[in-house]
C-alpha cells in the first residue's frame, strides 16, 4: 500500500530562470554541478541604460508564471549588473527586486556565510541606508562613494588598501562585485540559497522580509524631473544653494536633521547647528535627510533633476510590510508634489 504523504517526503528541485539580454551568453560551464534545475531565457530587448525593470523582464515574467520557476535571475556578465525577481511566499505573485533590495541581501548573505569578517563595503552614496545599517550589525567597516555607472571593477580599485583586502561594492545601476567571488560565483551562491531556503519552505523573499524586520523597511523611489526650460535649471540651482546654505527654510515641509553638500564637501547638523567636513567634494549632489528617517537626495543634470528618496517604517510582519509599502508609496507622492512646487 502506498502511503499518501509519500509525496511530501520528495524534495522540491528548485527552478531558476537565468534571463540574458540579446545575443549575451552566460556559459554552460559557469553552471557545472548545480543540482537545482536552471532554464535559460533570452530576453528581446534592453534599456537604454542596460538596466532591468519591470518592462524590460516582462517577457522573462510571463515565462515563469507559465512553467513554475521559482526564481528569476536576470544578468549581464559584462558589466556585472544583476536583478533579481523574486515570488512573494512560496507560489506567490513575482515581484522585480531594485537595486537596494539586491544589494541588501547579497551584503547579508555575504555576512552570514561568516567567510568575510573583514570585508569593506562600498556603497553608492546614491544607495539605501539600510546597507549602513546591515554593515553595522556585522561590525563592517562602509564607505560611500561616488560611483560611475558601467565601471564597478574599475572605479573599486582606487579605494583598495592592499591587494588582498576584501572588499563588495554595489552600485545604484545594479552592478555588484566582491573581490573574492567572480560574477557567475556571485550568481551560483544566489541560486544554492534560494534552493538551500526552500528546503525551509521559505525563499529570498522571505530572507529580504527579515533583513526589514531587523533592520526597519526602507522604501526606496527615483523620480526625474525635467529640466528641459532654462528658468527650471536656474530654479534648481537656486533652490540647491539657499537648501546648503540655510536649510532651515525647508522645514516648512521637512523636519531638517542634517543636509550633506557635496559639491563643498560640507555636511550640516541642522538640530546642533554644527558643519563637519565630508570626505566626498566636487560633486553637484545635496543630500536631506529628517529626524523621520526621510532622506533625498537630489542629482541635478542639464536637462533634468533627479530625487533619490528613501523612507522607513518598521515592520514585523508580512501583512506589515504590505500595508506599510502602499502607504509609504503615498508619503513618497506627497513628497514629491512638496518638493516641485519648492523648485
Amino acid at each position: 500500500m502506498s502511503n499518501t504523504n509519500d509525496n511530501a517526503a520528495i524534495p522540491k528541485i528548485c527552478k531558476i530562470l537565468l534571463a540574458t539580454a540579446p545575443g549575451q551568453s552566460f556559459p554552460d560551464k559557469q553552471l557545472e554541478g548545480l543540482s537545482e534545475e536552471v532554464v535559460r531565457f533570452e530576453l528581446d530587448k534592453v534599456s537604454a541604460d542596460r538596466t532591468f525593470n519591470f518592462l524590460i523582464l516582462k517577457s522573462a515574467i510571463d515565462y515563469a508564471k507559465e512553467h513554475e520557476i521559482d526564481l528569476i535571475i536576470a544578468v549581464d556578465p559584462e558589466f556585472d549588473r544583476l536583478s533579481l525577481v523574486v515570488r512573494k511566499g512560496l507560489g506567490g505573485a513575482f515581484m522585480v527586486l531594485n537595486s537596494h533590495q539586491v544589494a541588501a541581501v547579497l551584503l547579508k548573505l555575504w555576512m552570514d556565510t561568516g567567510l568575510y569578517p573583514q570585508m569593506k563595503v562600498l556603497k553608492s552614496v546614491l544607495l539605501s541606508d539600510i546597507l549602513d545599517n546591515i554593515a553595522k550589525r556585522g561590525s563592517l567597516e562602509l564607505e560611500e562613494q561616488i560611483l560611475v555607472a558601467n565601471n564597478l571593477k574599475s572605479g573599486v580599485e582606487k579605494f583598495r588598501n592592499s591587494a588582498d583586502e576584501t572588499i563588495a561594492a554595489f552600485n545604484i545601476d545594479q552592478q555588484v562585485l566582491h573581490s573574492d567571488l567572480k560574477f557567475h560565483d556571485i550568481v551560483r551562491q544566489l541560486i544554492g540559497m534560494e534552493s538551500a531556503l526552500l528546503d525551509e519552505q521559505k525563499n529570498i523573499y522571505n530572507f529580504l522580509l527579515d533583513i526589514y524586520f531587523y533592520n526597519g523597511f526602507f522604501k526606496e523611489k527615483t523620480v526625474t524631473l525635467d529640466l528641459s526650460v532654462e528658468a527650471h535649471q536656474d530654479q534648481v540651482v537656486k533652490f540647491m544653494k539657499e537648501a546648503a546654505r540655510k536649510p532651515k527654510f525647508l522645514e516648512e515641509i521637512l523636519s531638517v536633521s542634517a543636509v550633506t553638500d557635496y559639491s563643498k564637501g560640507k555636511k550640516k547638523n541642522i538640530l546642533t547647528d554644527k558643519v563637519y567636513d565630508h570626505p566626498i567634494s566636487g560633486a553637484n549632489i545635496l543630500k536631506i535627510e529628517t529626524v523621520e528617517g526621510v532622506s533625498i537626495t537630489l542629482v541635478p543634470t542639464e536637462d533634468k533633476l533627479t530625487y533619490y528618496i528613501s523612507v522607513r517604517e518598521s515592520v514585523n510582519t508580512p501583512e506589515r510590510f504590505e500595508t506599510a509599502n502602499k502607504a509609504l508609496d503615498q508619503e513618497i507622492f506627497k513628497l514629491v508634489s512638496l518638493l516641485n512646487k519648492m523648485i
